[in-house]
């Protein structure tokens, strides 16, 4: 290794490998009917668990909190439109905003190689000892297709192309169109593969990290197609999309094999996924609704029972389904035409619908779909502020909190909602400000489309995605290597750990600040 003192002259190199969305209780249940070798062999030889994950807040930033081992409110990006409370409005925000410095920049410093291919929704390194490759053909990442060294990506695009994909949400549900682009998934993850070993194989590295975003992809557009609990589930699999996310997984498994074998018996391999996939269960594009009937949005809002009328039927952003009834193909050819300015502001629609926040003590925000964001209107901190700091605020996020808990399914009686997290109890940093204050994991593990509140009744839920697939609050780790007992599971970490456990590895002194804590993989674990 490229390291100094004899100590450290002995670390093994490590082989990181990020699964984008991959579904642990898939990969699980694969793995022991042995569609998953690769995966299967690598749990037996080593250890693995499940990892708590900010997707449970917060989607968007779970591979930012892998790669830097701290919580979201310590760096600046949470989700890519962001609300400013300053000036009430909405800002696009890029991956390049992010100031917070990953593992690999911590390894540089301390003169390990280092290698970076296609991490997802992260910017290009701004000291690197090694090579970087970022933006190839990873899913829904907001930063420029670039490389360093600057030459780097020129010449992986002459040996293998551009990455098959392009954009995943460019597409129908044509059976003609999904089967096109399963094709391309699967050509990509064998690309990825080709250009993954070609890296390790003709460049120098102490540390390789890599990830494979076909999961996150397949997932969002396929899932309907393999859950047969999905209301949207075919009767008969006509087209052969059934075993579509499957294909992709065992795929994958075969290139995480070779890469393993070209990376030695002496590597650590730490494959790493930052959440999951499942179906698409959702109230987050009518939470704003939600709050007034709740009496904490606008003003002047019948907020009775409805017994004798029935239920309410929640309204419609005629932006979301304008983007689900004409074709993807279409939707980026007409994107790619217009200016920026205006891209800009038809994604604002999309997530708002023209939506006014003043007088409002709390409304919705963006963020990821499956997880509900919540701002309140605090003085000294939102444009025209109406909640005291303090102890107003407080008593106004346990009250919303309260009053979410209470939502319930009216045709099963099971609740909706999974977890409320007040983030300002669980994050800490010097953006916490500009985070969500409440956040609503909504429930996926059963199909609902109407939610029965104490306080208002009922309200019918009307869909307005056109993915089936969402992200689940579930990661996982796999770890092998020299010192690593077979067998081992692992309870109680969280994505956190991940970036100490590659410093603690490679022998570099842990920043002060991580929330994390490198796990124990040489030291006595739990048998599964």
């Amino acid at each position: 290794m490229n390291m100094n003192g004899n100590a450290r002259a002995e670390v093994a190199r490590q082989l990181v490998v990020g699964l984008d969305a991959m579904e642990w209780s898939l990969v699980r249940r694969w793995a022991d009917e042995g569609k998953l070798p690769t995966f299967r062999r690598l749990m037996e030889e080593g250890a693995r668990g499940e990892l708590a994950t900010t997707s449970a807040q917060l989607p968007d930033t779970v591979w930012a909190c892998t790669y830097t081992g701290v919580n979201p409110a310590k760096f600046e990006k949470f989700f890519y439109v962001q609300y400013d409370g300053a000036r009430r409005g909405l800002r696009h925000v890029l991956d390049d905003a992010i100031r917070r410095p990953p593992f690999w920049d911590y390894l540089s410093q301390a003169g390990v190689q280092v290698g970076v291919a296609d991490a997802p929704k992260f910017p290009l390194s701004r000291s690197l000892n090694g090579f970087q490759l970022t933006n190839w053909g990873a899913h829904a990442t907001k930063t420029a297709r670039a490389s360093a060294p600057i030459s780097l990506l020129g010449d992986i695009e002459s040996r293998f192309g551009r990455h098959p994909v392009g954009d995943c949400d460019g597409v129908d549900s044509r059976p003609a169109a999904l089967l096109a682009l399963r094709a391309r998934v699967l050509e990509g993850v064998r690309c990825r593969g080709r250009v993954f070993r070609a890296l390790m194989h003709e460049r120098p590295w102490d540390v390789f990290v890599a990830a494979f975003s076909e999961p996150h992809c397949i997932g969002h557009h396929f899932w309907h197609f393999m859950d047969p609990t999905h209301p949207e589930h075919p009767a008969v699999d006509r087209d052969g999309l059934a075993d579509s996310i499957e294909q992709v997984y065992r795929a994958i498994d075969e290139e995480i094999g070779q890469m393993i074998t070209l990376a030695g018996k002496r590597t650590r391999c730490i494959l790493v996924a930052g959440h999951g996939m499942g179906p698409i269960y959702h109230a987050s594009w009518n939470l704003s609704e939600i709050l007034d009937l709740l009496g904490f949005g606008r003003q002047g809002v019948d907020r009775g029972r409805r017994k004798d009328r029935g239920e309410r039927s929640a309204p419609i952003n005629p932006w979301r389904i304008l983007k689900m009834v004409v074709p993807g193909a279409w939707q980026y050819r007409i994107k790619a035409a217009l200016p920026s300015r205006l891209q800009e502001q038809l994604l604002f629609l999309w997530y708002t619908g023209g939506e006014r926040w003043a007088g409002r003590r709390a409304f919705a925000i963006p963020n990821n779909d499956s997880v509900g964001a919540i701002r309140i209107s605090v003085r000294g901190r939102d444009y025209q502020g109406l909640v005291a700091p303090g102890d107003e605020y407080r008593g106004v996020c346990q009250s919303i909190a309260a009053a979410l808990n209470e939502l319930t399914d009216p045709v099963t009686g099971r609740p909706v909602v999974r977890k409320v997290t007040l983030t300002h109890e669980v994050f800490s940093g010097p953006f916490l400000e500009q985070l969500p204050d409440i956040t609503v994991l909504w429930e996926q593990d059963f199909a609902w489309d109407s939610i029965e509140s104490p306080r208002f009744g009922r309200l019918r839920i009307r869909r307005q995605d056109s993915r089936t697939g969402s992200h689940t609050a579930r990661g996982f780790f796999i770890a092998t290597g020299p010192g690593i007992p077979p067998g081992t599971e692992l309870h109680g970490h969280s994505i956190y750990d991940i970036a100490p456990t590659v410093l603690e590895a490679a022998r570099v002194p842990l920043p002060s600040d991580l929330d994390g804590a490198p796990l124990p993989l040489q030291r006595l674990g739990v048998r599964a």
